[in-house]
């Protein structure tokens, strides 16, 4: 059923090893970028344009979803108007009926 550890672990011990080796790989990282950025200075306009490239890509992306959405809800008001129709009834003095039928 349930197996006895006898080497348990302490979330707050695992939660301080894991937040140290991130700290330690994010600034180990960003000392490798400057590094880089000193030896190659035209680095920093590389940077800077994929970042300019990459939040015009996602703008895009948005404004093309935006559209897309307000495309389908236009497409879904169509649907949403009510159909109307009329019949004639059977016999000589016939009445004109009007229905109204509301879908959702």
């Amino acid at each position: 059923m349930f197996e006895r550890n006898p080497h348990h672990k302490d979330i707050f011990d695992e939660g301080y090893k894991s937040l140290q080796r991130g700290l330690l790989v994010f600034g180990g990282s960003l000392v490798a970028l400057a590094v880089l950025i000193f030896m190659f200075p035209a680095l920093i306009g590389f940077i800077f344009a994929a970042f300019i490239l990459l939040a015009g890509a996602a703008v895009l992306t948005v404004g093309w979803k935006v559209w897309r959405f307000k495309k389908h809800l236009g497409s879904s008001e169509e649907w949403s108007k009510p159909v109307t129709a009329s019949f004639k009834t059977e016999g000589p003095h016939y009445t004109r009926r009007r229905i109204i039928v509301v879908m959702k």
